[in-house]
């Protein structure tokens, strides 16, 4: 509901002259919006006692969008015969004595309602469904649930998005000279310090293409094609950081950091639509101890479940870690599922202890929403498992499928551009590392990679990586420039995809 209360805090803010506070274009932008949403909504009704005032107010943020001044701007609005009335109350506003701990109060009072504006974007959608359970109008069960789960849906994701943007906003601004460091460098630790990154088991990637490995809030893209090993690697990277001691790594985590013997410090959650948990079981054990297939069902026979989960135990117990595989068919989980997911694991374990959420793999997730193109699908699966990763402020690693042309034969890491990513382009748009993968066409023991957008490091990189795919392994890699192509050779490469960022 807008008050009259509200409406004179910003007035105050557009006017007062007496201000030191800076106020820039966001500020009336973030105003109109708020009275925008209350003037659109059908169930809403202006009290008559503000509308002027409210409408005076929007057309006030008009006004200063376009550049006019505060003088120039009340002197058009008090010709008008309709906001008359308010002559002495603007004049009045522009010479009040405000505290300078007001104006901030009336700034953070704007966020506020902008944010609640942001989550109840689909209030009429909302009520539409409240009033048909109270009048008993909705058509069947079944349609009232769907509608109810639908709209439920968007309300959770309106808050993780709401979320995301507020914090971008928060650290979008820094006055090198008049503002505190504080919080924008101790965002710098958290996202890049090495001990809160998550190290993918491999020197090529954690010391030379990226700062240590995945870092927290952002999304890796891995993409290939069928036999590319996608679903190899990304376990292989789960089992090298699970089962990795980063003490001996970390110089910098002092003893008294360390967790007792047993606690679970470092969780790694697993999402499958690939492979069931059996098959996803059978390759953990291969990767952790070089197994083949065969002698892994020998090592069951011989040695039973329990000894087989007490090696398992024994390997990652090195790290403190566990790692939570999930299996669901394909379609059947969305981004918006994975956030309870993680929601639940965290309650378990505590959410500063998640390490990664792993995904095998984006094209078989289902969307919160439907588009005629599936393409705009993909676009918007991407953009929700960079909000999970925001909102959870832990790295989101995926693995997706590459066109048609993957299969034409790669010899080299350099043919890999983001051509082949082809008409679902806009899946790489909000992913902040997208690498590109192909076995070798004559060698089975090689598989090429190329990074093509690097946030969080060095791009356009080439790494040729020694495998040995019997036993689900990733042996190797080995760093190869890419001199013979520079980032502008790419017509796909647009928008900073090509440079690292």
């Amino acid at each position: 509901m807008i008050t009259e209360t509200f409406l004179n805090s910003c007035f105050s803010l557009l006017l007062n002259k007496q201000s030191r506070i800076k106020k820039d274009r966001a500020l009336y932008r973030d105003i109109l919006d708020i009275l925008s949403f209350y003037k659109e909504k059908e169930k809403i009704e202006i009290p008559m006692g503000v509308q002027n005032k409210f409408e005076c107010l929007m057309k006030m943020c008009e006004m200063k969008l376009e550049n006019k001044t505060d003088d120039s701007m009340v002197d058009s609005l008090t010709m008008s015969q309709k906001y008359r009335p308010l002559s002495d109350f603007l004049t009045l506003k522009m010479e009040e004595p405000v505290r300078e701990d007001s104006f901030q109060d009336h700034i953070r009072h704007v966020r506020l309602r902008k944010k609640i504006n942001f989550l109840f974007s689909n209030y009429d959608e909302l009520n539409k469904v409240l009033e048909s359970v109270r009048d008993g109008s909705f058509e069947s069960m079944d349609d009232l649930i769907l509608d109810y789960e639908g709209t439920i849906k968007k309300l959770f994701l309106n808050m993780m998005e709401s979320n995301r943007s507020f914090e971008v906003e928060a650290s979008a601004s820094l006055d090198l000279m008049q503002d505190d460091y504080e919080t924008v460098v101790q965002g710098i630790i958290d996202k890049y310090e090495r001990k809160n990154t998550t190290p993918t088991g491999y020197q090529v990637l954690d010391n030379e293409v990226m700062h240590g490995g995945f870092e927290p809030s952002r999304l890796y893209l891995f993409g290939g094609g069928s036999g590319a090993g996608k679903s190899t690697i990304l376990l292989n990277f789960i089992m090298n950081a699970a089962s990795q001691d980063r003490s001996l790594l970390l110089d910098d985590i002092q003893a008294g950091e360390r967790l007792k013997d047993g606690e679970i410090g470092n969780v790694y959650i697993y999402v499958t639509l690939e492979n069931t948990i059996d098959e996803s079981l059978a390759r953990s054990y291969m990767i952790l101890f070089d197994k083949t297939l065969l002698e892994v069902l020998r090592d069951i026979k011989q040695f039973g479940p329990e000894e087989i989960k007490q090696r398992v135990i024994n390997r990652i117990a090195i790290s403190n870690s566990t790692v939570v595989m999930k299996y669901y068919r394909p379609q059947g989980i969305s981004p918006y599922d994975l956030m309870g997911l993680v929601d639940d694991v965290s309650a378990q374990y505590g959410q500063n202890k998640i390490r990664g959420l792993y995904i095998d793999y984006l094209d078989k997730l289902r969307t919160d929403m439907k588009y005629d193109l599936h393409r705009l699908e993909l676009g918007h699966i991407t953009s929700s498992l960079k909000t999970v990763a925001v909102e959870f402020a832990i790295p989101t690693i995926t693995v997706t499928q590459l066109g048609r042309s993957i299969y034409e034969g790669i010899t080299d890491c350099r043919q890999l551009t983001l051509n082949l990513v082809s008409e679902a382009i806009k899946k790489v748009e909000d992913a902040d590392f997208v690498g590109l993968q192909a076995k070798d066409a004559h060698d089975p023991r090689k598989i090429h990679m190329n990074v093509r957008k690097n946030r969080g490091g060095e791009c356009d990189i080439g790494i040729e990586w020694n495998v040995n795919l019997a036993m689900y392994k990733f042996l190797s890699g080995k760093k190869i420039s890419n001199e013979k192509k520079s980032a502008a050779y790419d017509p796909a490469t647009f928008g900073g995809l090509g440079v690292g960022i």
